[in-house]
């Protein structure tokens, strides 16, 4: 039976291989995102990042986080909606 990989341990690692930043420097911004968003929302965060901005760097990971927030936000919105 084939176990489905943690969506936050994916990211990380894409985060390792395209950012080209020490990990401490991310890491802890992307389990904070974790607990506000849900998994799926944050490993889609850094897909589009990188689709965005495929040669990483700092703005790469300012991006990055600027779509969390955006995911943040639209997900308070529909809960006040409710």
């Amino acid at each position: 039976m084939a176990t489905t990989p943690n969506p936050i341990k994916c990211a990380l690692e894409i985060m390792d291989v395209w950012l080209d930043l020490p990990q401490h420097t991310y890491k802890a911004t992307v389990y904070r995102f974790a607990q506000e968003l849900p998994p799926d929302e944050v490993l889609e965060a850094v897909e589009i990042a990188e689709a965005k901005i495929p040669t990483g760097g700092r703005e790469a990971f300012r991006y990055f986080c600027g779509v969390c927030h955006s995911k943040i936000k639209e997900q308070r919105i529909r809960l006040s909606w409710n």
